[in-house]
């Protein structure tokens, strides 16, 4: 979808004012199921809005919301993520994001979710036609007002995506006062570009609120043969490595490189075979385990990683 134009046949109300079409006949074909209403006065068919994944539809609601206003909103936390290519959870997408000035007497309704707080100019971009943070700032705010398993994800993608440290403690300073700063700093410092997916963060997140060893990320093992690959999580001390297991790694064709998901799980094998001939303890965990510290600290303490220190909240909790 071009934030460039109304996206798929977009229909705004607005516009409609010297054809036939009145704003009641689309309300009527959204009641009956013909039409999804994505915006108060924007409309589009049912069809191409069931054509659409869920970042697509969330993306379209942001579009028609900039479309049916009478000021060009500024889009900040999780939709400012989504416009910037970074992970959000489907819960994030629920609601739009927008900031408004302090003084500009803005409320939330339902739907649109208004933080009336200042931003530098220097803070807010074009994304074609659309205004939102800046990435930096982005991940500031999302630091600021979520848990820290539920913002890494985008902070962990940010660096990946070329984002320096640096910016971000400068947007951070750039956004002092702001309730929850001491959340948004933790989340910069922990941050790491080498995590490679949102289920890696996530199970970083979870290892933190464990109180778990710190681990190294994507290790390098080698064997006679060559070498083995790079690990998502690695003890050297306690002779442990961890995967994390999403399924898009047998399903997704982009990350299969033209092998079949058999084939994927067979190689998956044999590279585990050749790490436990290092005698290496290999341990391996889906989504719903990363997600649950105690889980994943019973997983990887049943292969001697350590913990390292005391557990820390995880929860929004006040902001300080």
């Amino acid at each position: 979808m071009s934030d460039h134009s109304n996206g798929p046949d977009l229909v705004l109300v607005r516009d409609l004012l010297f054809t036939g079409e009145t704003r009641r006949q689309h309300a009527r074909a959204a009641a009956a199921g013909k039409e999804v209403r994505v915006a108060r006065g924007a409309y589009v068919e049912r069809e191409r809005w069931d054509a659409l994944d869920d970042l697509e539809q969330a993306k379209l609601r942001v579009l028609a919301h900039a479309r049916t206003r009478s000021r060009p909103p500024v889009f900040s936390h999780w939709s400012a993520a989504l416009l910037h290519g970074l992970p959000v959870s489907r819960q994030a997408l629920a609601s739009i994001h927008v900031t408004l000035p302090p003084t500009s007497g803005g409320r939330s309704v339902p739907g649109v979710v208004a933080h009336c707080t200042g931003i530098a100019a220097v803070d807010v971009v074009e994304l074609g036609s659309l205004r939102c943070t800046s990435i930096e700032r982005t991940i500031v705010d999302l630091g600021a007002s979520a848990s820290m398993r539920d913002a890494l994800p985008s902070a962990d993608a940010a660096l990946r995506q070329g984002v320096r440290k640096a910016d971000l403690l400068a947007s951070w300073l750039r956004a002092q006062p702001q309730r929850g700063h001491r959340r948004s700093l933790e989340l910069i410092e922990f941050a790491d570009g080498r995590a490679e997916s949102p289920l890696e963060s996530v199970s970083r997140a979870s290892m933190r609120v464990a109180g778990m060893a710190v681990p190294r990320l994507q290790m390098a093992y080698r064997d006679a043969a060559g070498l083995v690959g790079y690990v998502d999580f690695a003890w050297p001390e306690s002779n442990a490595v961890g995967e994390a297991d999403g399924d898009a790694k047998y399903l997704d064709p982009a990350l299969r490189n033209g092998r079949s998901a058999e084939r994927v799980v067979l190689d998956e094998k044999i590279r585990e075979d050749r790490l436990r001939a290092l005698g290496l303890r290999v341990v391996r965990w889906c989504w719903e385990t990363a997600c649950d510290p105690r889980a994943l600290l019973a997983v990887l303490g049943s292969a001697g990683v350590p913990t390292a220190s005391a557990a820390v909240r995880d929860e929004r909790g006040p902001a300080r």
